[in-house]
């Protein structure tokens, strides 16, 4: 059975952490913003951030090996909560010091690379196999809705209050959510694993990229993963915003309208995934080739689509589509490898996204600007078709590597 005070524990934590994330991330790049009037500045945030947690998880596995899962997860997001309390309470006397803004920018963004693989592990420890999809659904749903809730109200909250007080609220959720994760990962801690003999560094380092390789599910997965992560950029702020302009030829208002339906519909997935879950459960190399083909298409007849409402209308119907494949992805990327080592597969797994991602960005704002921006659609909706078709040959590569591991055979079929 589900351990119920666990989880209940870790989604309080899960939560807290979504909401936080955003407050903090509007308040810096806003205060950088208004502080500089550079809109390189305030892009330093997202760069800095991004390189420290590439650095972070090249070392993570290193430091997962030195320390025992539960006190790390909670040390890691303890030394978080510091940095943040320190930038709260130093923040009046250095707002005019951006260089040591960016260093604890710097300092947060590695306890994340440290940490959220770790955080993101804790999931199959605390819930059975059979239950994974459930547990995913709800956190999706509980995730989307307070991005929703920090994007609409923290820039109102700033220009009432101010930034030092918002950021208050983020750190405040902070230590809300090492309360959480200390309490879950206590329930949990009867799973995990005692540490063995000492390794090389450079095989303990390797250690989640030999994974990734070898089982195969674990590779299709990735690769899925990957070339989604090349789609996904087609919905970032300045893509969407130039969209709204030259293709339905409205106000920014409208870039507005697009975001809260896109998050209304993954919403509104989640909910309908969490109803599902059972069937999804059972079928999860289905639901993710189901789940990327109708958003395929979706995202195809988007860019080609010229009316606003609908517009909005494709956005909330992605929702159920993107959540159905990406809440199976992730049960069969969980279920695929014991838990007691999945955090050091997360920690490569999020590289190469995190890598992919940053280079694609550039690679689609070049569509954009020399085929125009309906092509960007046109090509995001290709490759989230190529991932719907490798999806299926998750079943082919498990037929040919019987000797996978612990769940393939049990829940990916």
């Amino acid at each position: 059975m589900i351990k119920r005070g666990a989880f209940g524990f870790y989604w309080m934590a899960h939560s807290s952490i979504s909401l936080a994330s955003v407050v903090y991330i509007m308040v810096l790049t806003t205060f950088m913003y208004q502080e500089t009037g550079s809109a390189f500045m305030a892009s330093l945030y997202p760069l800095i951030s991004a390189l420290a947690r590439l650095v972070a998880g090249l070392t993570a596995p290193l430091i997962m090996e030195k320390f025992d899962f539960s006190k790390l997860l909670v040390r890691l997001q303890v030394c978080k909560g510091i940095f943040m309390s320190t930038l709260v309470v130093l923040f009046p006397y250095i707002y005019s010091r951006i260089e040591l803004i960016c260093l604890f920018i710097l300092l947060i963004a590695f306890t994340e690379g440290w940490g959220n693989p770790l955080i993101r592990s804790l999931v199959p420890r605390i819930v059975p196999a059979d239950r994974l999809v459930k547990a995913n659904s709800s956190l999706s749903v509980s995730s989307q809705s307070l991005q929703i809730a920090g994007y609409t109200f923290t820039g109102f909250i700033v220009i009432q209050y101010g930034h030092i007080p918002t950021l208050v609220i983020a750190c405040i959720l902070i230590w809300v959510s090492v309360a959480g994760l200390g309490l879950a990962s206590y329930s949990a801690k009867d799973d995990h694993q005692a540490s063995g003999p000492a390794k090389p560094s450079w095989q303990v380092m390797r250690e989640g990229w030999t994974l990734l390789w070898r089982i195969p599910t674990l590779r299709m997965v990735t690769l899925m993963d990957m070339i989604e992560g090349v789609a996904g950029t087609i919905w970032v702020g300045a893509i969407t915003l130039v969209y709204v302009k030259e293709v339905l030829n409205q106000g920014e208002e409208w870039w507005g309208f697009i975001n809260a339906s896109y998050y209304a519909g993954a919403i509104l997935g989640g909910l309908l995934s969490y109803m599902f879950a059972s069937f999804i459960q059972k079928n999860l190399v289905f639901s993710m080739a189901i789940g990327s083909a109708i958003f395929s298409l979706l995202t195809l007849w988007y860019g080609l689509n010229s009316t606003p409402i609908i517009a909005l209308v494709l956005c909330i119907a992605m929702g159920p589509a993107y959540q159905m494949r990406d809440v199976a992805q992730q049960t069969a990327f969980q279920s695929s490898v014991e838990p007691g080592i999945l955090s050091k597969v997360y920690a490569s797994h999020d590289i190469l996204i995190s890598t992919i991602t940053s280079i694609s960005i550039a690679f689609i704002g070049f569509i954009a600007d020399t085929m125009g921006i309906r092509m960007v659609y046109i090509v995001g909706a290709v490759f989230i078709a190529i991932s719907a078709g490798l999806s299926l040959m998750i079943v082919r590569l498990n037929r040919q590597s019987p000797r996978n591991v612990q769940s393939d055979h049990k829940t990916v079929s």
